[in-house]
């Protein structure tokens, strides 16, 4: 896609609109899509016009938000925590794929308390060659590095090649601090979690979305949009992919009416893209439902996060004897204690 026509605005200059809400639609060769709001805020100028095609990338409209947006990148530094009166910059939606700079964790590179046996072949050990020649220059070995890429890939920024900014630095505290608002909202949600363990072959994370996706669409009750908790009929699964900057949330919808080949490559694709802190527009909203994969770090699944207006959330880890456990998430004023571990049970069945 190159360019899109601008079909439809839904808002004029003053109006107030809600993170979610449709702003405007855009026609291209293949579909028609509506573009949502990506925070809350004031519609200040309508740029595009109506029946005219738009480069991708070209403003449509610019509104000025409420507050930081933590999903995407529009240029500027974020407000910084205790900053004095910060003037917010005038956003420009594009209807687009956008850059999506999440909170990232801070690297720790330890060394290994005692001395490690030579490798037999270093490129046993999975890295780029930008971050193997680093460590080779500061004397690191490469055993002691948790790796954050694909496949389990050292990457540049494991080996503390890429500095962050004192700017960069300050960004991701008042993103720490927005995420901590955030769910301090979710304490007053009341909600109770089950889990059991299960073979480890049996689970892998596609075949969790698409199951649990399956699981969810007997109960369309629980689909809920997080405009005003109406009943939607997709699913939309965020997943929690681990990224350079911290975490991304893509959400697959529908990914139960996928081909097994279909989802997977979806999968392997977006996990890339969101690994460079890259999410398409279209993934970046309509979650009904959250996964997070802790598998590989060897933990038991902790409590999930319920997000705003999502009735269910799901963990999956694994212990050190290799039996996975999931956990899931309910809340209670949707559901009931049965309800909870029979949702579960199914899921495990389908597995």
């Amino acid at each position: 896609m190159e360019t899109g026509e601008l079909i439809l605005y839904h808002v004029k200059p003053g109006d107030r609109v809600k993170s979610g809400q449709v702003l405007f639609e855009v026609m291209t060769d293949k579909i028609d899509m509506e573009v949502e709001s990506p925070a809350d805020g004031v519609i200040e100028q309508l740029v595009g016009e109506i029946g005219v095609a738009i480069e991708i990338g070209k403003p449509v409209l610019i509104m000025q938000t409420d507050t930081e947006v933590m999903s995407f990148d529009f240029g500027g530094d974020a407000p910084l925590p205790d900053a004095p009166a910060p003037v917010i910059e005038p956003v420009a939606v594009q209807p687009a794929a956008i850059e999506t700079p999440v909170v990232a964790s801070p690297v720790v590179i330890a060394p290994a308390p005692v001395a490690l046996p030579p490798l037999t072949n270093p490129r046993e050990i999975r890295a780029v060659p930008k971050a193997r020649a680093i460590a080779e220059d500061r004397g690191i070995d490469l055993r002691t590095v948790a790796p954050t890429g694909p496949d389990h890939t050292i990457t540049v920024e494991d080996v503390g090649g890429n500095k962050l900014s004192e700017d960069q630095i300050k960004r991701q505290a008042a993103n720490k601090a927005l995420i901590a608002k955030g769910l301090e909202m979710t304490r007053s949600i009341p909600q109770i979690s089950f889990s059991r363990n299960v073979k480890s072959g049996s689970v892998e994370l596609t075949s969790v979305i698409s199951n649990w996706a399956r699981v969810l669409r007997t109960r369309p009750d629980l689909n809920i949009s997080p405009k005003d908790g109406s009943a939607v009929s997709h699913v939309g699964v965020a997943v929690i992919i681990e990224s350079k900057y911290g975490s991304a949330l893509p959400v697959f919808k529908d990914p139960d009416l996928q081909t097994v080949s279909e989802l997977a490559d979806l999968f392997m694709s977006t996990a890339k893209s969101a690994h460079n802190g890259k999410v398409p527009l279209a993934m970046l909203s309509g979650a009904t439902t959250a996964i997070f994969d802790l598998s590989k770090y060897k933990m038991n699944s902790s409590a999930p996060v319920l997000f705003p207006n999502q009735v269910t959330s799901l963990t999956i880890g694994e212990n050190f004897s290799g039996e996975k456990i999931i956990s899931l998430t309910i809340d209670l004023r949707y559901l009931d204690f049965y309800d909870g571990a029979q949702l579960l049970d199914s899921l495990i069945s389908a597995l």
